[in-house]
């Protein structure tokens, strides 16, 4: 208690307001001074990296947080999931916040050969919960909640004592669809970069390896466990468990400073036979899963306790993403998924088999026009493929790890609020398309934004505009009402303050004008719009 008591006088500061001059004083001093100061680490050996958000949302996408206990998802209009419905008595407002605090420990004895994180989550409703065992709450009086959500939890070891040479992860920590390593890179330049978070993009547990073998190339070799269950426990009494897992190799080279080729090649198996959850006792994962599409946007594949496998390959390119070499930036990619998944039911009256063939394509370009980095206009594309009929046991559409996470991935650089979700969030992701195969109808999507540093790197205005269709029909909601493919154009506008470093408050607006796609569907009966408030803070 001594050691606690001097730590904390040393590193909180006093100002002493008195007459007449006072000689500064070394607030480590008595510290230094204090017996038995060999015994302790240096205070070196942690580091302290702090994330906490608010958002205040008005909108009249309205979402069902009891789902997921305090979690709304999904697209809206599907009467499934978190039921998001759009309509003129669906209007709502609400707070949420989340912390996210990253502990790193590298103890000087180990001579910079192995660092060990652990990450944390607390994500509350204003209001919402108290005095109570919940993740996802917490938000109510008292607000004595134990809600503390385990994110990552991992040790990186660098035999060659040069963590971007080598390093190799292990235990729960981020899997992207990037090669870059999550743990010694922002997170502004993962999202960019791969498939964008289009794929995969979530924690898990497995392990990574992350090596540059030369100055240009970086290649990843992880392996993912995605879930696990005992499906031959009741019957066969074989409490073994079986589990759905996933291996990824990436490659990326430099063909010039700033210029970067990327290459994929990633497996999924699974033999859980859709017993594993997404979301423990209450949404199983996989194909099988009647619940997760509901929530994720993914599609209801019509089969019953599946073992299968799907492959992926794909490519991918950026450019100048940082405007170090240039005003003009581009990146893109496209991404194969092929694969089956079989019934271990002897009598079924869905699929035997399911045979997956799909694709998405990204291509985005931007234009660097003015003093700062954030002086830019931009413009994207993005299609995949889709399918009229998944009943039919083929499906040819993207297949996502949204199949198997709650989301597992989360396409993050589109830049729109509600035709793709507002990526600024806690507790509520919903939008007109949560996964980019759009519950397996495919969709393409043109995005447009323009934003200027009002002052430099100080206070920044955005504006952009957006439209979405599908690429297979929609299923028929109401008798005479035939849906179509267009989902409608959105326009939004931002406005963001930058008051320290890395301390932001921002202003989001957005409008979306539905197209024929809702034709018939009672659920979304009004354009959508949103209003949202955030502040934002990184610490370390």
């Amino acid at each position: 208690m001594r050691r606690f008591a001097l730590l904390l006088a040393a590193l909180v500061p006093c100002v002493t307001f008195a007459q007449g001059a006072v000689a500064p004083v070394d607030p480590l001093t008595e510290w230094h001074n204090a017996a038995d100061r060999d015994a302790d680490a240096p205070l070196s050996d942690f580091r302290l990296i702090s994330y906490f958000f608010t958002r205040f949302s008005v909108t009249n996408m309205l979402g069902d947080p009891a789902g997921l206990r305090g979690v709304a998802l999904g697209p809206f209009g599907t009467g499934l999931g978190s039921a998001t419905r759009v309509g003129p008595n669906s209007t709502t407002a609400f707070f949420e916040s989340r912390w996210i605090p990253v502990i790193e420990y590298s103890p000087w004895f180990v001579d910079d050969l192995a660092t060990m994180r652990a990450q944390f989550e607390i994500d509350f409703m204003w209001g919402l919960g108290a005095n109570a065992v919940q993740q996802n709450s917490g938000g109510g009086l008292n607000a004595d909640m134990i809600n503390l959500q385990t994110k990552n939890l991992n040790v990186s070891l660098y035999p060659t004592r040069r963590p971007s040479q080598l390093a190799i992860t292990v235990g729960i920590q981020p899997f992207y669809d990037s090669v870059l390593d999550p743990t010694r890179t922002g997170v502004a330049e993962i999202v960019r970069t791969g498939y964008k978070l289009s794929f995969l993009g979530t924690d898990g547990t497995g392990i990574s390896i992350f090596w540059a073998p030369l100055e240009q190339l970086k290649l990843r070799a992880a392996l993912l466990f995605i879930g696990a269950s005992q499906p031959d426990k009741a019957l066969m009494d074989d409490p073994r468990l079986k589990f759905a897992l996933m291996t990824m190799f990436d490659a990326t080279y430099e063909l010039r400073p700033g210029t970067s080729i990327g290459v994929s090649g990633w497996w999924l198996r699974d033999d859980t036979k859709g017993q594993a959850y997404a979301f423990e006792g209450l949404v199983l994962s996989g194909p099988a899963s009647t619940g997760l599409n509901g929530f994720t946007g993914t599609a209801k594949l019509p089969i019953e306790q599946p073992v299968g496998n799907v492959g992926y390959a794909g490519i991918n390119f950026q450019h100048n993403q940082g405007f170090n070499t240039g005003r003009f930036a581009a990146s893109g990619y496209f991404m194969l998924n092929a694969g089956k998944y079989e019934t271990t039911r002897e009598m079924t009256t869905f699929q035997r088999q399911i045979d997956i063939l799909g694709f998405a394509a990204d291509l985005e370009v931007q234009y660097q026009f003015g003093r700062t980095a954030n002086d830019v206009v931009t413009l994207e594309g993005l299609y995949t493929s889709g399918d009229n009929d998944p009943a039919d046991g083929r499906y040819t559409g993207a297949y996502t790890l949204n199949f198997y996470g709650l989301p597992g991935a989360v396409w993050f650089t589109h830049r729109t609020l509600l035709l793709f979700p507002f990526t600024s969030t806690v507790n509520n992701y919903v939008g007109a398309v949560t996964d980019i195969s759009n519950q397996g109808l495919g969709t393409w999507a043109g995005i447009a934004s323009a934003q200027y540093d009002v002052v430099p790197h100080t206070l920044n205005v955005k504006v952009g505009a957006a439209a979405a269709g599908a690429n297979a029909n929609a299923p028929v909601l109401t008798a005479g009402q035939v849906p179509g493919r267009f989902m409608g154009v959105e326009v939004n506008a931002e406005l963001k303050w930058h008051i320290r470093y890395l301390m932001t408050v921002g202003l989001h607006g957005a409008y979306m004008f539905l197209g024929d796609f809702y034709r018939g569907n009672t659920r979304v009966t009004q354009n959508p719009f949103a209003l949202f408030t955030t502040f934002t803070w990184y610490a370390f």
